[in-house]
């Protein structure tokens, strides 16, 4: 068992926070100006990998670029023991993803206020031409202030830098909130993390990720294919009496085109209506919902597609001559995705 550092670069180390598959992280303290830190360095074992080094230090430039209240800040690049290290701002507070998994579902106001938030602090990484790309919930830390924070991001990726760090057709992140795009091996550019914000909007109003059934289909590669294939899921449907405008712009950040999504200033605005109208506020409360039956969701979607005038869906599953033509398309698409799926898993 490693132990603790007492000193790393300018700053005294208080004690181990958390391990990950990057490295460790430390709470330290600044000397000089009492502050407390988040020391945040890669792992014994990457520090002879030149890949790993590039990718924390290009977290670590792309953070320090950003000065908003919605991201994390960085104070301090340096190394220790030929290991790269980032100085942060220590947040005091809960990430969503624990807070869900402790209480279940979020106030949809509540849940729209948080995802606003994150949207201005994404607006702002997209300003500086950094793609977060590992938008989740645990990534949304909600300080004791009342504060959203964006934090880890550790698979970001500069607008301007090439494809050397991740080779073509191999992706990382995390299944239930990939953008299909992503999921492919394509360029991604913000509309992916506006798609990431939306699966985290569906888990906190449900209480579950969008494309997670339950049981033993729930696999990696299951996921990532109901993200390129499946239709999209809808929170009025899945939960009685849900906001129908919350949900409609739910599941327009969800749409597998990206140039339907709505960009960040759009999120911010549709947003800011929907947190005040249901009284939104932070740090979220929690919520019981009442979630329908598979077949009662069937039901409620033949329902409105009875109310709808001829010629319109109303945000109902598309026509059978579409469904027959994505199927078509998905089925020679997936099968190439499943196994580039499979082999990118094995050789992480």
């Amino acid at each position: 068992m490693s132990s603790v550092p007492t000193q790393i670069g300018p700053y005294k180390v208080k004690g181990l926070v958390g391990k990950g598959a990057m490295g460790e992280v430390y709470e330290g303290v600044d000397a000089g100006l009492g502050r407390r830190v988040a020391i945040k360095i890669l792992g014994k074992k990457h520090r002879e990998s030149e890949e790993f080094k590039t990718r924390f230090l290009r977290e670590g430039k792309a953070l320090a670029q950003m000065n908003h209240p919605n991201v994390v800040a960085v104070y301090f690049i340096g190394e220790h023991e030929d290991r790269p290290f980032l100085a942060m701002e220590f947040l005091d507070g809960e990430d969503i993803g624990a807070m869900l998994k402790k209480r279940g579902a979020l106030h949809p106001g509540d849940a729209a206020e948080v995802i606003r938030q994150a949207a201005i602090g994404l607006a702002e990484t997209q300003r500086v031409g950094v793609v977060h790309r590992d938008v989740k919930p645990s990534n949304l830390v909600v300080t004791s202030t009342g504060i959203v924070k964006v934090t880890d991001f550790g698979l970001a990726k500069a607008l301007q830098e090439d494809l050397s760090i991740t080779a073509t057709g191999v992706f990382v992140g995390t299944p239930d909130y990939l953008a299909p795009e992503q999921a492919m091996g394509k360029e991604v550019d913000a509309r992916a993390d506006v798609y990431a914000l939306g699966c985290s909007l569906f888990h906190m109003c449900s209480g579950h990720p969008p494309f997670r059934k339950g049981g033993q289909d729930d696999h990696y590669t299951a996921v990532v294919r109901r993200h390129l294939r499946s239709e999209r899921p809808e929170l009025k449907y899945e939960i009685k009496g849900f906001d129908e405008a919350l949900s409609d712009l739910c599941r327009r950040m969800m749409s597998r085109r990206p140039d339907v999504r709505p960009s960040f200033e759009e999120l911010k605005v549709g947003l800011t209506e929907i947190s005040k109208r249901l009284g939104g506020q932070v740090p979220p409360r929690h919520a019981d919902v009442e979630l329908r039956s598979p077949e009662e969701i069937s039901e409620k979607i033949r329902q409105e597609q009875k109310k709808a005038p001829p010629g319109a869906a109303a945000g109902s599953p598309p026509s059978g001559a579409t469904r027959t033509t994505m199927i078509a398309v998905g089925v020679g698409v997936t099968i190439g995705i499943a196994l580039g799926v499979v082999l990118a898993v094995m050789s992480l």
